[in-house]
């Protein structure tokens, strides 16, 4: 039953989508009218491998909520936003995180909308990987120094020393991965949207 009225919701959404005919450029647009439809989502990794390594964690940020789901504990559980929520964002998602996931959970849908910062950036000037554009921007960590080799190493001091400041370390790392997406996806909004939103009648009978 759960899952029958999660695909209506899905189709009256897919629906919807085809009326506004966005183009590539313009799906940014979705995040502010949809902001309860929208999934944040960043994985930490074994290593870069898809085929020999796996998903040590995927981080949800949703609503303002920060959800992580580790491996051999609580990683089933994200399937729960994965198959529910029609918009993901992502940093490289393209090319990493949705590969990943696609092997962790094969029989998972792909999202119905996928917008990856990582070329949504460009779009607005702002060059290069996510810690870059925070520092461009201003948004600091609790986490600086700190990249994905080292979330790999955490990983590792996790799983043979059953260290849990290595996994609080890395759960506090992989959470301002993705609130700054967030921050970073709000920055582009306002950039871009200066002018004022295209068609917002259109728009407004969909709230």
């Amino acid at each position: 039953m759960y899952k029958v009225g999660i695909n209506s919701l899905l189709e009256e959404f897919e629906r919807k989508i085809k009326v506004l005919n966005l183009s590539e450029k313009e799906k940014w647009r979705l995040c502010l009218y949809f902001p309860s439809h929208l999934l944040f989502v960043d994985i930490e990794t074994e290593g870069l491998s898809k085929e020999k390594n796996d998903i040590t964690l995927i981080g949800i940020y949703k609503e303002g909520k920060y959800y992580p789901f580790i491996k051999n504990l609580n990683l089933d559980k994200s399937l729960k936003f994965l198959s529910s929520v029609p918009i993901w964002i992502t940093f490289g998602g393209e090319n990493f995180d949705l590969p990943f996931i696609k092997k962790t959970f094969p029989h998972l849908k792909t999202p119905l909308i996928h917008i990856d910062l990582f070329f949504l950036t460009k779009e607005v000037g702002l060059r290069g990987g996510l810690k870059k554009i925070e520092k461009v921007l201003g948004i600091a960590r609790k986490t600086e120094g700190l990249n994905g080799y080292d979330a790999v190493k955490l990983w590792k001091k996790w799983v043979e020393e059953r260290d849990k400041n290595a996994l609080r370390k890395l759960i506090i790392y992989n959470k301002e991965d993705v609130v700054n997406m967030k921050k970073i996806m709000d920055y582009i909004i306002k950039f871009l949207n200066k002018e004022g939103v295209r068609d917002e009648e259109v728009f407004r009978e969909f709230l």
